[in-house]
C-alpha cells in the first residue's frame, strides 16, 4: 500500500503544479499556429497557450515551497518505468511520454535521484520511438546524470527538453501527438493528487489544488478539440469532458472553485479508470 509519512498541513499540492509546469508549461514557445490536416482550423497563438499554465509557479518557486512544506514522496504511485517497453501504438507512446514526464517532475521535486533517472530512461525510449529529434534532447541522459543532485539544474534541463519537444512536434505537423502528451501529463498529475488526498487526513490544501485545475482543464479540452480527427484524441477528450462536468458543478467563492468531498469522489471515479486505461500495456 502507498504510504505518506509525516505529511504536513501545508500547501503540499504544489507538487502537482510542478507537474503541470513541465507537462503543459513547456509549450509556451510552440508555433503560433497549430496545423493538422484532421480536425478544425482553430488557431492557438502564443498568448493563448501561456494562459494554459497561468498562474502556475516556476520550478524554483515550487522547489522552495515544497522544502518549506516538508512533504514526503509517495511510494509506488507512478507508472512503472518498465512499462515503456510495452507501448506499441503512437498514441499510447505519446500519452505515456506525458505520464512519465509528470512522474519525472514529481520524483525530481522530491530529489529522488534514482527514480528520476529510471523515468528518464523510459521517456528517452518513447521519444526515440516517436522520432522526436531535438537539440535539447540530444545528450539529455548524460546531462541529467551529471546534474542529478542539483535540483535547479535538473529543472532547467527538463524544461528545455519538454519545450523543444513541443516545438518539434508542432513544427512537424504532429499536433495530435503533442496534445496527447499534454493530456497524459495532466491525467497523471490529477491522479497523483487524488491518491495523495486519500492517503492523509490533512487533505484540504490538496482539495483546493485539485479544484484549481478547473481552469487548466477548460483550456486543455479546446486545445484537444483542434485535433478531433484523431480517434485517441477524441476518446481522451470525451473522458476529460466527463471530468469537466464535475468541475463545472463546483461552488465558486471569491472567484475560486471549491471542492467538496462529494465532488472529490465523483472525480476519483472518473480519473482512476481513465488513468488506468492510459497506462495499460495490453
Amino acid at each position: 500500500m502507498n504510504k505518506i509519512m509525516n505529511l504536513p498541513n501545508t500547501k503540499i499540492i504544489t507538487f502537482v503544479a510542478a507537474i503541470f509546469f513541465f507537462i503543459i508549461g513547456c509549450s509556451n514557445n510552440s508555433n503560433d499556429n497549430i496545423n493538422e490536416n484532421s480536425g478544425d482550423s482553430t488557431v492557438f497563438n502564443e498568448n493563448q497557450l501561456k494562459k494554459l499554465i497561468y498562474p502556475i509557479p516556476t520550478p524554483l518557486e515550487i522547489s522552495n515551497m515544497l522544502n518549506k512544506a516538508g512533504a514526503n514522496y509517495i511510494l509506488n504511485i507512478s507508472n512503472k518505468p518498465e512499462n515503456a517497453d510495452k507501448y506499441f501504438t503512437e498514441e499510447a507512446k505519446a500519452l505515456n511520454l506525458g505520464v512519465y514526464g509528470a512522474d519525472i517532475s514529481y520524483s525530481a521535486t522530491y530529489n529522488k535521484s534514482q527514480e528520476t533517472l529510471n523515468f528518464l530512461v523510459s521517456t528517452k525510449k518513447l521519444r526515440e520511438e516517436l522520432e522526436i529529434q531535438t537539440s535539447c534532447n540530444a545528450g539529455l541522459s548524460s546531462r541529467m546524470e551529471r546534474n542529478i543532485d542539483n535540483q535547479d539544474s535538473v529543472y532547467f534541463i527538463l524544461t528545455c527538453a519538454y519545450k523543444n519537444t513541443f516545438e518539434y512536434l508542432n513544427d512537424n505537423n504532429k499536433g495530435a501527438i503533442s496534445v496527447l502528451i499534454l493530456a497524459g501529463g495532466w491525467i497523471e498529475g490529477l491522479f497523483i493528487s487524488t491518491e495523495l488526498a486519500e492517503l492523509t487526513n490533512k487533505y484540504q490544501d490538496i482539495y483546493q489544488g485539485i479544484a484549481d485545475q478547473k481552469e487548466t482543464l477548460n483550456k486543455l479540452i479546446p486545445l484537444m478539440e483542434n485535433y478531433k480527427g484523431n480517434q485517441k484524441v477524441n476518446e481522451i477528450s470525451t473522458k476529460l469532458k466527463d471530468l469537466k462536468k464535475i468541475f463545472d458543478e463546483l461552488i465558486v467563492i471569491e472567484g475560486r472553485a471549491q471542492l467538496s468531498k462529494t465532488s472529490f469522489v465523483k472525480i476519483k471515479k472518473v480519473i482512476d479508470p481513465l488513468r488506468k486505461s492510459v497506462i495499460e500495456t495490453y
